[in-house]
């Protein structure tokens, strides 16, 4: 009887507080990928174009310029994805991929140099390439100004 007691009260526990299931981050990863193929292959998407120049730390001098393109559905307002080009002495391309209002993945590329990627669920990393964890931050940090300024003219 005292082992009932003991089942029960475990029973109990574990039903009200929840276990916790998380995926195996591979998982997470090929659903990504799957999702941000999904959006490079949606033809219905809205986008618009945003051309402009790079400027140095003091905003004077002019560095390169850029070219930033936003997806999103157009009767939802939901932004899927912004694909931004850099050009200085080298051209980068970065793509940001939000779900669910929040970034999912980027990757970014430069001429032959390995792709950063960086792979998200729910605002958590859960697994990068070739990125480290101070340029994580800064594209994360970019993504939501992209974010913001999307979301203040839409």
């Amino acid at each position: 009887m005292k082992k009932y007691y003991l089942y029960l009260v475990l029973v109990i526990g574990l039903v009200s507080c929840g276990i916790k299931v998380s995926k195996n981050p591979e998982i997470l990863i090929k659903e990504t990928e799957l999702y941000s193929e999904k959006i490079d292959a949606e033809k219905s998407l809205e986008s618009e174009i945003t051309e402009g120049a790079l400027t140095d730390a003091e905003g004077f001098k002019d560095i390169g310029k850029f070219k930033s393109t936003v997806y999103f559905n157009k009767s939802t307002k939901e932004l899927l994805k912004i694909t931004n080009v850099e050009t200085t002495d080298k051209t980068v391309t970065e793509n940001y991929y939000f779900k669910n209002n929040r970034l999912s993945y980027f990757d970014s590329h430069s001429g032959n140099s390995k792709p950063k990627k960086v792979y998200l669920s729910n605002g958590k990393v859960v697994s990068s390439e070739n990125i480290s964890s101070q340029e994580q931050k800064l594209f994360i940090a970019k993504a939501k100004r992209f974010q913001k300024e999307f979301n203040e003219t839409h």
